[in-house]
């Protein structure tokens, strides 16, 4: 492996405006080889004030692109699969935005193709990368806090309109805040505890008539030696001046004005996340140092770093092919009303629904 990683950038919806800042900041070790839109303009905008990058408007000639290493595909969900496929088909690696594919399906078979062709697969489980987040990850699986036997989790959000016209839809989606919000949590709760819950309970509605999938959600997970996590998520909680109705203007979320908070609870204590920003340990706030100051540099290092020292990544895809198990199984719940053990027969079920 060269001392530089060539990346492609594949879709360059909201979400780029993160990653490209990322790759400048990392300039020592990767370069931005090439940009794939379909809007010739905007790829040219994007690769503005950047030397010798690559243009194209179809991922398929992309492909073909010998001086591309690895791509970064920002793409909506129901093309997460085919998508990175095709790319590790092509020897490739990928770092794919979360959530990593519509179902546990589509995510095996994403693993599988990393395995047969000898490249890695990332899942841009980017709240992972706060220094507050290591750092409670690192005391619960040390024991500073004991056994970790509980884990509750609340966002309360709001918004009124998707960011983008496909959030709109759950064929291409998956669901809503589940997808959106929910595979960071759950990516979390099973990092945390290491190993996947034996049973699942959920209930998940749509209050809103901007989009099709769920915006208010309460799920129980049972892991092994009657430890547990519970979840409740809302993209209804608040109003803001001149929509009072909740149906019109441009409110589009950020954690910056919600209630995102995380309690683990051990034989020996509590840690507790606001947000990704503060973490308190028994009541006392820990000072934690990160990488960078943006979450998605961080992330991008442990990409590129990972190939260059030829290693695994963290949020490696077969490691997180585990929350898809548990989303198929939390989707599974709320469509039957019933709990759900982790089998099987979830994923096609799944499968089915979308």
């Amino acid at each position: 492996m060269a001392n530089k990683i060539r990346l492609g950038v594949v879709g360059l919806g909201r979400v780029s405006s993160s990653h490209l800042p990322a790759i400048k900041e990392l300039g020592d070790k990767v370069t931005l080889q090439a940009v794939v839109s379909r809007d010739p303009d905007k790829a040219a905008r994007a690769a503005a004030g950047w030397d010798g990058v690559s243009l194209y408007t179809s991922f398929d000639d992309a492909l073909g692109d010998p001086a591309i290493d690895a791509f970064l595909l920002l793409l909506p969900h129901d093309l997460h699969a085919p998508y990175a496929i095709k790319a590790m088909e092509a020897g490739k690696h990928v770092l794919i935005e979360k959530p990593m594919a519509l179902n546990y399906s589509e995510g095996k078979g994403m693993v599988e193709a990393a395995e047969q062709n000898g490249v890695t697969l990332m899942v841009g489980q980017s709240r992972r990368f706060f220094a507050p987040v290591m750092t409670s990850i690192d005391k619960i699986h040390s024991g500073e806090i004991g056994e970790l036997f509980t884990i509750h989790a609340m966002l309360l959000a709001y918004i009124n309109k998707p960011a983008a016209d496909w959030w709109k839809d759950v064929k291409h989606i998956g669901g809503f805040i589940i997808p959106l919000w929910g595979s960071h949590i759950l990516d979390y709760i099973v990092w945390a505890y290491g190993e996947l819950p034996e049973t699942v309970y959920a209930q998940g509605y749509s209050h809103n008539p901007h989009w099709e999938g769920e915006d208010e959600v309460a799920i129980s997970l049972k892991f092994s030696r009657n430890r547990m996590a519970n979840v409740m998520m809302s993209f209804n909680a608040g109003r803001v001046p001149g929509d009072e109705e909740g149906l019109g203007g441009e409110r589009i979320w950020s954690t910056q004005d919600s209630v995102y908070l995380r309690y683990m609870t051990g034989t020996k204590g509590v840690l507790h996340l606001k947000d990704e920003h503060e973490l308190w340990d028994n009541g006392e706030k820990v000072e934690c140092w990160g990488k960078h100051a943006s979450n998605f540099t961080w992330q991008l290092e442990e990409f590129v770093d990972s190939l260059l020292e030829e290693r695994k990544p963290l949020a490696a895809g077969d490691e997180v092919l585990g929350v898809m198990r548990v989303m198929d199984a939390i989707f599974a719940s709320i469509s039957t009303n019933s709990v759900i053990r982790l089998d099987d027969d979830v994923h096609e079920r799944r499968e089915k629904r979308l």
